[in-house]
């Protein structure tokens, strides 16, 4: 996943803390899934009783955290975007960005790794989904979509092997964008700049009137409408973009050294707090949500990169510790793997009802390490023998 998901060697572009945050977002957004696993499966049928049973005697503040893992989602686009650009946006006198050679270096680092737990799935996944009635041809079409990182496109194929992957999905898009867009913001002046990324948040929010519109007053839940809104990859560009043009606007070439913070605490830092006390507000009405997620955050998540890119804040030195790189490393791993994971707990718990205690400690502990392996024994060695080959 490379630029929006593992730091690259030069040192020029390295940004501790972004790296150190990434994990906190990505694994705030495992546990939601876990979270969406427990509330609408555990216990609802014979096969499902106990399923991360743990989670039955959780504070209720806990549960209000992992259930909005949402704030985390759409923080993780514009951070994509912003490292991207940091890493990859021409400086003077720079040519554009080769077309082929980016792509290249982009799919190395997603594909083999995502075909790989793909393959996994459909051995895991597939007699279930049959039993559950889901259609061969729906199977067959949703598995070629899925392997291809086109999922998000169809709301019918996103739940089908890997819900988490519809976020693969979209930034494939966004990476196939990435070397038209940045050319094209490359030939803004910089009010330009300012003022598309003043625009940019209204832009945004077109899903979100979109559904007040139309869904608004509309009766119970509907799935594939919430997909629609929430995973269609057309609906995160102004999120990338906005991501992108930070650099440009804010000048952010390199994080800045200093000894002494001017205030202990800096805006940075207040976003951060603003954002946890958000994910503890229980059940959010689905316009009010969707206003924050497309339009109304964009600007605390800007405040926050800013400031951890500049090395600004207390969290900014928190989250540039070694071993906060380390785990924001493995990223990428933690999404393509949590699928497999949450197919595991449900097998486990259908063999071994008496696991359901220990489910929640073995799938938090588990990503970690199966990440760490799965970064630096298969998807970095892979990707380096890709690009070596095709160089």
């Amino acid at each position: 996943m490379s630029s929006s998901i593992h730091t690259t060697s030069n040192s020029a572009s390295h940004l501790p803390a972004l790296t150190g945050v990434r994990f906190f977002a990505i694994y705030h957004i495992f546990m939601y899934h876990i979270w969406a696993v427990y509330t609408y499966y555990s216990g609802k049928s014979d096969a499902t009783q106990g399923l991360f049973n743990s989670l039955n005697y959780a504070p209720q503040w806990i549960m209000t955290i992992l259930s909005n893992g949402w704030v985390s989602t759409s923080f993780f686009f514009m951070l994509s975007g912003f490292i991207l650009a940091h890493v990859y946006w021409p400086k003077d006198n720079e040519k554009a960005v080769e077309k082929r050679a980016f792509w290249i270096h982009r799919a190395a680092r997603i594909y083999p790794m995502h075909l790989i737990v793909l393959a996994v799935l459909i051995f895991q996944k597939s007699s279930m989904l049959l039993s559950e009635g889901v259609p061969i041809a729906g199977l067959v079409f949703s598995a070629i979509f899925n392997a291809a990182l086109l999922q998000a496109w169809i709301p019918y194929f996103v739940p089908i092997w890997s819900w988490p992957a519809w976020t693969i999905s979209v930034v494939v898009f966004l990476y196939f964008l990435f070397p038209f867009i940045v050319d094209r913001l490359n030939k803004l002046t910089l009010l330009q700049q300012r003022f598309l990324l003043v625009l940019l948040p209204f832009c945004s929010a077109i899903p979100a009137v979109i559904y007040f519109l139309t869904m608004h007053n509309a009766q119970g839940w509907h799935q594939y409408i919430e997909i629609f809104f929430t995973n269609f990859p057309l609906f995160w560009i102004p999120y990338f973009i906005f991501g992108m043009l930070l650099t440009r606007v804010f000048k952010i070439d390199k994080p800045k050294k200093t000894k002494h913070a001017r205030f202990p605490i800096s805006m940075g830092d207040l976003g951060i707090i603003l954002l946890i006390a958000l994910t503890c507000v229980p059940h959010y009405n689905t316009s009010l949500l969707y206003g924050l997620r497309f339009f109304l955050l964009m600007p605390v998540y800007m405040i926050i990169i800013i400031d951890l890119a500049r090395d600004n804040g207390f969290f900014a030195k928190l989250l540039s510790f070694p071993i906060a790189e380390k785990f924001g490393e493995i990223g990428y791993s933690i999404f393509i793997w949590q699928a497999v994971i949450l197919a595991l707990a449900f097998s486990s718990i259908a063999l071994y009802p008496q696991i359901g205690d220990y489910q929640l400690i073995i799938a938090m502990v588990g990503i970690v390490a199966l990440s760490f392996v799965s970064t630096y024994l298969l998807e970095k060695p892979i990707a380096r023998l890709i690009k070596a080959k095709l160089r």
